[in-house]
């Protein structure tokens, strides 16, 4: 009986390794511009990025691929960026491109998913990827409104107004509604063959995550759920 049990934390063990691995070395959707705050209107190009190693890609995910990519900005309305183009590196391997220019100052969403739906051989899946940029010396707006993603980080204070040492709230939806999952953070530069991921918290049960961002630079979020279905947001700290 002993011996069972003892297997059965073993096991136990092994799975949750496993678990958590395949989290931190999962790819996963994320945007990337060259510039997160600009000082006047002026083209903002997108680039869309399927990988683990972040801001770098990894695999190509084809303008066919893509379900839906728009953003919103400061007048809270939703509009499809129409400019987009593919950059291969490889047969697998390149970046999508999308460009748009805001109409004014402000903050702005910008927003792409990836969707699945289910067949015999697959189940149903979706990545969708959000980032933040600011338009003007004030850059700011309502950023923490929901895009309608099956699952979404929504921020509930704007980037613009975090400073190094400040925690941003977040708040996990799946399907509109509060989820309490893992978040997971990470800032462009960071290296380490142990902790794919500095930062980890987990949301509340009304979907709330408090995470730490102790320095300026880009910064990635992410969260998962059911293995199928996972969510990022990108944005920038300026340094203060």
């Amino acid at each position: 009986m002993e011996r069972f049990l003892l297997r059965k934390i073993v096991f136990a063990g092994v799975g949750l390794c496993l678990s958590m691995k395949g989290v931190a070395l999962a790819h996963d959707l994320f945007l990337v511009e060259d510039h997160f705050h600009f000082s006047k209107p002026e083209a903002v190009k997108v680039k869309v990025m399927f990988g683990h190693n972040f801001p770098y890609p990894d695999i190509l995910v084809p303008r066919s691929a893509v379900s839906e990519f728009f953003y919103v900005g400061p007048d809270a309305q939703k509009r499809e960026i129409k400019k987009v183009w593919e950059e291969r590196t490889g047969d697998r391997f390149g970046t999508l491109f999308g460009e748009f220019v805001p109409r004014q100052e402000g903050s702005y969403l910008i927003a792409v998913s990836r969707e699945r739906k289910g067949r015999r051989r697959h189940v149903p899946s979706g990545k969708y990827a959000k980032s933040i940029i600011f338009v003007g010396e004030k850059g700011r707006g309502n950023v923490s409104i929901p895009v309608g993603h099956r699952i979404e980080i929504v921020p509930l204070k704007n980037p613009v107004d975090i400073k190094p040492g400040d925690v941003l709230p977040v708040k996990i939806l799946f399907e509109g509604n509060p989820l309490s999952t893992y978040v997971y953070a990470t800032y462009a530069g960071y290296y380490s063959e142990d902790e794919p991921f500095p930062v980890v918290e987990k949301s509340n049960k009304a979907g709330v995550a408090f995470v730490k961002i102790d320095r300026p630079g880009i910064w990635l979020l992410v969260c998962n759920h059911e293995v199928n279905f996972s969510a990022t947001l990108t944005f920038e700290i300026p340094a203060k």
